[in-house]
């Protein structure tokens, strides 16, 4: 049945699963509205005119949020307009109670109505969160909330047009939350966790947190004084904890410094993470809470190099396009992208970029599990050179992304387009706009462009502009032929003090031919040459999957895509897939068996090149199908250029042994398979 009601009175917060009640505390609640959705699709625009928002959806179909119409078969070719319908239950409101909901994304131009009255709206960015207040239009008893959902090309959104390389599922695609809140509530944190890196003389990591709570701005009656409790928890201790008492003077309340004199560095191999609980109090009641992980890190940039924690890292990644499987597309749940981002690890992944927002639980997955995050503006070719036209549009989601997302250790850039015209001066002067705007927001982490132009004349390209020089390199498909050396010789006489990322190479197959073993070719040549170049900082393989797009060369509908992965759209591996875990593994292993001595040998050497970083914390496996089943070695601490050995007693392995390379959080980085007699 649609319509399941979720009930609120003035002390709690109840919402009802089954024959039981939840029960949250009262002002601090957060309810996911996932199921008993309506939906209705609306070609001909009758929705406005017959007045849905006032009585509902005449001929509703029941589905659960997220959702998107574009991987239904009778639906998949459909852009316009799409309708949801929710109904929930209100009981005793007070008056000091503030009820919000909250989208972690609708794709794209959305109006929010309650009980008929439009509670708001958000347009031009279909990737973004957004919350609205909808205390004012609800009433006690039944509620009724209608979302109007709009997928059209745009042209005053980004993307615009139909100038982006991805799918457009319209819909709800991401979660939609109620939350309740007293009359103070948390639109957003601004938090940094910064290290004090350990010298010789002062051998154990520090750390400061900084930051400040913004206030909605939308308050009912003065307020005098604000007390915050916080609670900074690591592995579910509590390491400082504290009540600052402050007097509101507008949105922003700023944190008092929090010092701590031990810290554990947040590393890809090492993910340390905190749990900062910031509970807002008035009167001793209270409003509004939030919890945010941190993660002490320091990611920055020194002449070509970058330094993770003061070492310098040359780091290999590949690019996701997620929204790819057929079934599901942009609504994906949190499961299916675990799936995939486990592949990620898998594939040696430890730098990674996404062309558009993504969501918070999907970079938490990345700050609990060690990757490296550039997370961009979906703005890509159209317009090819920016004017002021796209300035404010680009604002407003670089402002939406950045104010939610800046507090993972994750995200280490920000990205403000992707292959405009780099050689003009006026797309230089709109990118010099943007970085200045970003910096603005967040002056911890670096900000790029990323170029498809630089190697034509490196030293005019708009990613110049940018803390480090990012470069889609197709030569030899879409950028025709040319000297790889003697492109990337002049990329680093143009700029010798900035890092330069190969954000994207690979193979698009029909557009290219040669399948996946020209993708294999490409990738070892281009990988050995950039690993001439220690200018080059990083490589970030293009791409993981094939994926869904509205462009695609292969397919239709749902299954319309870019064959340009080293997995299909459904996840099976082709080749590719375990060299491109070779050409990214920290180490390299080779196994010999001694038989007269019944010893396996297995050498190891940590690469000096791409990738470049310390293995400490590392592990070998021995699987065997016979004999033991599992046996660990520890892996000595090993710094780019070092080698070591371990010998495995064989006299007790019979039949195919398998061996195991592991990193400390238990990804594997590559393996080898041995038969015994």
């Amino acid at each position: 049945m649609i319509g399941k009601s979720i009930l609120f009175n003035y002390r709690y917060a109840l919402s009802v699963t089954e024959e039981r009640f939840v029960v949250s505390e009262s002002r601090a609640a957060t309810i996911l509205l996932n199921q008993q959705w309506g939906f209705q699709l609306d070609p001909d625009g009758r929705g406005q005119q017959e007045g849905w928002s006032i009585t509902g959806l005449p001929s509703k179909a029941e589905v659960t949020v997220p959702h998107t119409w574009n991987v239904d078969r009778t639906s998949e070719e459909f852009r316009g307009l799409g309708w949801y319908e929710n109904r929930f239950q209100i009981i005793e409101l007070d008056a000091g109670t503030r009820v919000w909901l909250h989208f972690e994304a609708v794709y794209r131009d959305t109006t929010i109505w309650i009980n008929g009255q439009m509670a708001g709206t958000h347009t031009d960015s279909g990737y973004t969160a957004f919350r609205i207040e909808v205390t004012p239009f609800l009433i006690e008893g039944e509620n009724l909330l209608i979302v109007a959902v709009n997928n059209s090309n745009s042209h005053t959104a980004l993307p615009l047009s139909n100038s982006f390389d991805w799918a457009d599922d319209g819909g709800i695609i991401r979660p939609v939350s109620i939350i309740v809140t007293g009359e103070a509530a948390i639109d957003y944190v601004q938090i940094e966790a910064n290290p004090v890196l350990p010298t010789p003389d002062q051998p154990i990591p520090s750390g400061t947190i900084n930051g400040c709570i913004i206030l909605h701005n939308t308050l009912n009656t003065s307020i005098d004084q604000i007390e915050l409790e916080l609670v900074l928890q690591r592995g579910g201790s509590t390491v400082w904890s504290g009540i600052q008492k402050t007097t509101y003077t507008g949105q922003s309340i700023t944190l008092s410094e929090i010092t701590l004199n031990e810290i554990e560095l947040w590393h890809f191999d090492y993910p340390n993470l905190y749990e900062l609980q910031i509970r807002l109090l008035l009167n001793g009641k209270i409003q509004d809470k939030k919890t945010v992980l941190l993660g002490f890190r320091e990611f920055r940039t020194e002449g070509s190099q970058f330094l993770l924690n003061g070492e310098p890292v040359r780091l290999v990644g590949v690019e996701w396009m997620p929204g790819s499987h057929p079934l599901t597309g942009m609504a994906e749940s949190e499961e299916d992208r675990e799936r995939v981002l486990k592949h990620l690890k898998n594939v040696n992944c430890v730098l990674t970029r996404f062309h558009w927002q993504q969501d918070d639980q999907l970079l938490e997955w990345c700050d609990k599990n060690g990757i490296l995050v550039q997370e961009e503006l979906p703005l890509w070719q159209k317009p090819a050179e920016p004017g002021d036209e796209t300035l404010s549009v680009a604002k407003q989601q670089l402002f939406e992304m950045i104010t939610r997302h800046n507090h993972h250790p994750s995200v280490i850039a920000w990205g403000v387009g992707n292959e405009l015209n780099g050689q003009c001066e006026q797309t230089v002067a709109f990118v010099q706009k943007l970085k200045a705007y970003v910096l603005k927001l967040d002056r911890t982490r670096i900000v790029n462009y990323v170029s498809n132009t630089v190697h034509l004349e490196p030293a005019k390209d708009a990613t110049g502009v940018g803390d480090v020089i990012m470069w889609n390199d197709y030569i030899g498909t879409w950028h025709g032929e040319h000297d790889m050396d003697e492109v990337i010789g002049k990329m680093v006489a143009a700029y010798p003090d900035k890092p330069i990322v190969v954000a994207e190479f690979g193979l698009c197959e029909r557009a290219f031919e040669g399948g996946d073993p020209k993708r294999i070719e490409i990738l070892l040549e281009k990988t050995e040459a950039y690993r001439r170049y220690p200018n080059i900082a990083g490589t970030i393989f293009f791409s993981f999957n094939d994926y869904r797009t509205q462009m695609g060369e292969e397919g239709e509908g749902r299954l319309r895509q870019r064959v340009h992965g080293v997995t299909d759209v459904y996840g099976i591996e082709k080749p590719s897939y375990q060299l491109l875990r070779e050409t990214a593994s920290p180490l390299q292993l080779e196994v010999t068996k001694h038989s007269a001595s019944d010893e396996i040998k297995c050498h190891l050497t940590c690469r000096n090149d791409l990738p470049s970083y310390s293995v400490t914390g590392y592990y070998l496996l021995v699987e065997s199908n016979g004999g033991d089943s599992e046996a660990f070695y520890d892996i000595p601490d090993m710094k780019p250029g070092d080698t070591c050995e371990i010998v495995i007693p064989a006299k007790k392995l019979t039949g195919s042994v398998k061996l195991v390379v592991n990193r400390p959080t238990s990804f594997s980085i590559l393996d080898r398979s041995i038969e015994m007699g």
